[in-house]
């Protein structure tokens, strides 16, 4: 059965830097990240002569689109394993993940999270300063707060959901879902605030399991 990884998380969380690490093998050089490509169709423009950041900007959006449309169609067709990076902050982005559900594919989704929004912000500023993608504070807010929202909406559609806190140098495993369920996970009381306060139906799913194995005693 094909299958489909999905990363995501707070702007700087460490999609693009350590994401692929926790990918199988085979698709850990294939994941596609659309804000890098961006970043790189957007200098070739100028480089070969477009001299209008603005036009740079609408020239590499529409590549970036058009590849990744391709790259699902084509995904799709051959139900080949595929594995992309980005942000699900309104509904419209999760026709993506529903379409390759439907269409028999096992959907695993690696789930990045940060501190809070300044910790973002200043990961993605220091990103900045050396060459990498910029993100202004708008939608570096509506990412923080969308991606959390709607994964605690949609977390039963996947077949596994793995949640990691990367605030810190060392990186917190902080649960596993399993088609809803959690398989494993650290005790709720001590899940991180951002975690409890943005993912509540998630928490207490976990809550639930705890009782439930303290029933069993």
């Amino acid at each position: 059965m094909p299958v489909l990884y999905i990363l995501t998380g707070s702007n700087g969380a460490g999609k693009s830097s350590v994401g692929p690490d926790y990918m199988p093998n085979h698709l850990k050089s294939l994941v596609f990240d659309g804000d890098k490509l961006f970043m790189q169709k957007r200098s070739e423009f100028w480089i070969n002569g477009i001299k209008s950041h603005k036009e740079c900007k609408k020239l590499a959006g529409e590549f970036v689109e058009n590849t990744f449309d391709e790259l699902v169609a084509s995904s799709l067709k051959e139900m080949a394993d595929f594995a992309y990076e980005g942000h699900f902050t309104n509904d419209a982005t999760w026709t993506i993940p529903k379409k390759f559900k439907e269409d028999g594919y096992l959907i695993h989704l690696i789930f990045f999270g940060l501190t809070d929004i300044a910790l973002s912000e200043t990961r993605v500023v220091g990103r900045a300063k050396e060459g990498g993608h910029y993100v202004d504070p708008f939608t570096l807010t509506s990412n923080f707060l969308g991606n959390l929202e709607k994964l605690d909406k949609h977390f039963q559609m996947f077949n596994s959901i793995t949640i990691i806190d990367t605030s810190g140098i060392e990186h917190i495993g902080l649960a596993i879902l399993r088609n809803g369920v959690p398989d494993s996970a650290i005790q709720s009381k001590h899940l991180p605030k951002w975690f409890i306060e943005n993912l509540p139906r998630i928490t207490q799913k976990i809550q639930d399991s705890e009782n439930e194995t303290d029933g069993e005693h």
